[in-house]
């Protein structure tokens, strides 16, 4: 979970416009995180993806900001919780969940948020990603790890 709070820290940095790296004397040597000591797992790999996704596209701003209300969950705590269907049907939000929601919004609509947002966003990304089955992987992974929160 510390290599992920990292990856978040650095990316809301690159996200605002700023730098993820600091400068530690005025020769601005830059200093190496911690999560970077070793080659990153594949796991790693997809969920740095799934981060750089959200970022990129804008999901961030919905799901991962405490300033702005929201249109959607938030990704801090999602997954490994359950949530109410418009339906009224309770479920369980694990990698097939979040698969399924992203690849198909429609599919599980959850009580409390407007679909018309996800409906563009995730149809955006239908048309203009090539690789689309990778990034819904990539970032489902992501919300999964800021999933649960300790």
């Amino acid at each position: 979970m510390a290599a992920l709070a990292g990856i978040l820290v650095g990316l809301a940095a690159v996200g605002c416009g700023g730098s993820s790296t600091t400068a530690t004397s005025s020769s601005a040597t830059r200093e190496t995180p911690g999560y970077l000591t070793g080659p990153p797992t594949p796991t790693e790999q997809l969920v740095a993806k799934g981060a750089a996704l959200a970022v990129a596209y804008g999901c961030s701003a919905c799901h991962l900001s405490a300033a702005t209300p929201r249109s959607g969950p938030t990704f801090y705590g999602f997954a490994g919780r359950y949530v109410t269907l418009t339906s009224g049907r309770k479920v369980l939000v694990d990698r097939r969940f979040l698969t399924a929601a992203l690849d198909d919004p429609g599919r599980y609509r959850i009580r409390g948020y407007p679909l018309d947002v996800m409906w563009t966003v995730l149809g955006h990304l239908h048309v203009h990603l090539e690789d689309h089955p990778r990034q819904v992987a990539a970032l489902a992974a992501f919300i999964e790890q800021v999933g649960p929160e300790a």
